[in-house]
């Protein structure tokens, strides 16, 4: 097998559990792939992890062999006892995954995500607007508000106007940061320890917890979809993907009221905290490199130019642009660890130079993309952020046609993938042609305040992870952008009317 970081024996029981910090385990991960190896072992109890951080095996194992590795592991807490199970998220590859992949095309496929580019476009009118009347409140704006109210409005076909007093936002967020914080490798006793789920809710705070968020997430999406029917009967019903699906439900029939119910929440457990994460990496990175904000601003100005905003047909003609884009997601990835873990199905052999490692049933399989996204065999001066690597088609090997490994790997991609990069590229490239940010400045003592894209001390923990909330300093570009941003805002809020209208019993 593998050798493990450093040749350590496993201890019995618990395996390597004790040399995994619970907090960002992914950069000690990095350091043991950098270290001892693009292929370790690491035991949890008595099952192995394969600790990959070299994006050609990923590849070699994840997609050439996908066959053998498109299974989930066992996960306790997040599986077992939050979701049964009972998502395309953690469901073992095989019937029940195949019949959440087809619900979910119903949302994902191209020619459904273009339909809802008008509310991408409209919702992200209204983000640009909002920088310009509140730029204090940007870190909200930009990653919370605007992300949430476009996923919903796709999936339910209701806005979220107030992150803090929506309460079908508030529950859905609240169950979203449960998952994150609990489905990070050793952090949870109970995946080295499975029996530990039959211990009685009250001596098992997490046990407790985790069936406390299954019922209010079932709860809350049965009442969401409850609305959509409601709506529809009443004939006010816009287009979302709930409504696509009510109106096909004898289609899946295979599913159960709370798998079918929960199919619009995958969207928004998938879109609405890795974009707003890439966000606000975004922000911080054109902070940071004030050359890349006067590039990108040149080439805008040029195909743009400031009486309109850009639309989805001049991605074509914005080459740097694309490259900073696909530059964030490997800079500073959200999904961090490569998103959920795969599982292997039968005993398999990797020949790697020149070794040959044993690789057996069941183990878990994890592409850490802080190893793999900072590989110097792969990309030159990891560390920088320098958009500039993929212009002129540039390929690196191991990361297919797009550079970089974020959405994951083989049949286990991320479903939504085409919806995040639609999204990602009609918001980001908005707010590179309206605004230019910049160090803010402490009004009490009139120093620079500096921003912190460290991940060991300006990043979150967690399965997903996002910078630290921070101010910056936010202008609009010109005084022609700023009126183009106001006009087009004014028209985006009368449009995005239909998406208020909440059915009211009374």
């Amino acid at each position: 097998m593998p050798p493990t970081p450093g040749n350590k024996r496993p201890l019995p029981f618990v395996g390597n559990k004790l040399d995994i910090p619970k907090e960002k385990s992914w950069m000690k991960f990095r350091e043991w792939n950098e270290a001892y190896g693009p292929i370790l072992t690491v035991w949890n109890g008595s099952t192995p992890t394969m600790l990959i951080g070299d994006p050609e095996i990923a590849v070699e194992l994840m997609e050439k062999r996908s066959t053998k590795y498109s299974s989930r592991p066992r996960f306790v807490v997040a599986g077992d006892l939050l979701t049964e199970n009972r998502t395309i998220l953690f469901a073992s590859y095989g019937e029940r995954w195949r019949a959440y992949r087809k619900a979910l095309h119903l949302a994902t496929m191209p020619k459904s995500v273009d339909s809802y580019r008008p509310i991408m476009e409209m919702e992200g009118k209204v983000l640009a607007e909002q920088l310009i009347s509140d730029p204090a409140g940007w870190y909200d704006h930009s990653s919370f508000r605007y992300t949430a109210s476009s996923v919903v409005a796709a999936g339910y076909g209701r806005r979220i106007l107030d992150i803090h007093t929506d309460s079908a936002y508030q529950k859905l967020t609240k169950n979203i940061e449960f998952l994150i914080r609990v489905n990070v490798p050793g952090a949870q006793w109970h995946e080295t320890f499975p029996a530990l789920r039959f211990l009685p809710s009250f001596l098992n705070p997490i046990k407790k917890a985790a069936l406390y968020y299954r019922y209010q997430g079932r709860e809350n999406s049965a009442a969401l979809m409850d609305e959509v029917r409601k709506k529809m009967a009443a004939g006010v019903a816009p287009h979302s993907y709930a409504k696509q699906l009510l109106e096909n439900r004898e289609k899946y029939a295979d599913l159960d009221d709370v798998e079918f119910n929960g199919q619009p929440g995958s969207l928004f457990g998938a879109g609405v905290d890795t974009t707003s994460a890439t966000l606000q990496s975004l922000v911080l990175a054109l902070i940071l490199n004030p050359e890349v904000q006067e590039r990108v601003g040149e080439e805008l100005d040029r195909v743009v130019g400031s009486q309109r905003s850009p639309v989805w047909e001049d991605e074509a003609n914005l080459p740097y642009v694309q490259a900073v884009i696909k530059e964030i997601l490997r800079w500073r990835p959200v999904a961090i660890l490569g998103g959920t873990p795969h599982a292997s199905t039968e005993d398999d052999v990797l020949e790697w130079e020149g070794k040959q490692y044993f690789i057996p049933k069941g183990s878990i399989i994890l592409g850490n993309l802080w190893s793999i996204h900072m590989n110097p065999k792969t990309y030159e001066d990891p560390e920088a952020f320098r958009p500039e690597r993929f212009l002129n088609n540039r390929q690196y090997t191991g990361t297919g046609t797009k550079g970089h490994s974020s959405f994951g790997w083989g049949r286990r991609v991320c479903p939504g993938a085409y919806f995040a990069e639609r999204s990602l590229f009609i918001t980001a490239s908005r707010l590179m042609w309206g605004f230019k940010f910049g160090k803010a400045t402490d009004p009490r003592t009139g120093s620079v305040v500096e921003v912190d894209a460290s991940m060991e001390t300006g990043y979150t923990s967690g399965f997903n992870c996002r910078p630290k909330p921070f101010i910056c300093a936010i202008v609009p570009r010109s005084e022609e952008i700023r009126e183009t941003v106001e006009r087009e805002a004014r028209a985006a809020v009368e449009d995005l009317r239909v998406f208020e209208n909440f059915y009211d019993d009374d």
